[in-house]
């Protein structure tokens, strides 16, 4: 193998059989709108939300997103525009193939803040092609008043679909 030290200009094109290139040396800027990354190469992030209308919060199970490829969840959070009083609880909690990812449901009760969302831990992050998801509500008025407008949102990166 031969070495070149220091600075090299090359004024026309160079064309090579084969390049390394250092981890980190291709970045958001060496990609041109002109000739982007083809999106089966990329990671998709999204944010997925499941809402209720602003209304006081009822028991339910809703789907938020179904694989259709391998990925990680990153994050999992749930609030309300108005807080629970007195001794009314809601609960959220996230389903993979009608099982618990989290180490337990989200508690929304009179101590939560209106308009500020609780994170849930997520003990199982890893997902694949067809893995099913869902949300589950549970709205407990328990002599207390059920918050309204509730929202619960999930983030995840999945691999660009096959």
């Amino acid at each position: 193998m031969n070495r070149i030290e220091g600075d090299v200009v090359i004024t026309g094109t160079l064309y090579a059989q084969a390049q390394q290139l250092p981890a980190s040396s291709v970045g958001n800027t060496e990609v041109k709108s002109t000739d982007p990354i083809a999106a089966g190469k990329l990671q998709h992030q999204r944010k997925l939300t499941v809402a209720q209308p602003n209304t006081t919060a009822t028991t339910e199970t809703r789907t938020i997103f179904v694989a259709t490829a391998a990925g990680t969840l990153k994050s999992f959070e749930a609030g309300s525009i108005a807080a629970c009083a007195g001794a009314a609880t809601i609960t959220v909690n996230l389903l993979k193939n009608n099982v618990s990812v989290l180490s337990a449901a989200i508690t929304l009760n009179s101590s939560s803040t209106n308009r500020v969302s609780q994170a849930g831990m997520i003990l199982t992050a890893d997902f694949v092609d067809g893995d099913w998801f869902e949300v589950v509500i549970t709205a407990t008025a328990g002599g207390g008043t059920i918050g309204t407008g509730l929202a619960a949102s999930l983030t995840l990166n999945e691999t660009a679909e096959p």
